[in-house]
């Protein structure tokens, strides 16, 4: 059961960065681009990690 609530709570944190980083790209400063890249970094680290990654 833990496992799954794990899975899910990854799941809604993900949905809510990828959220504030489409309104981050909206804004165009140099600070929002900062934080874009580090939500990018973040992601891809996910990415890497999960079971089944093609990286």
């Amino acid at each position: 059961m833990a496992a799954d609530d794990l899975a899910e709570a990854l799941e809604q944190r993900d949905e809510l960065l990828m959220a504030c980083r489409e309104v981050l790209l909206r804004i165009g400063t140099r600070e929002s681009s900062s934080l874009v890249a580090a939500i990018d970094a973040l992601l891809d680290l996910d990415d890497e990690a999960s079971p089944g990654s093609q990286r």
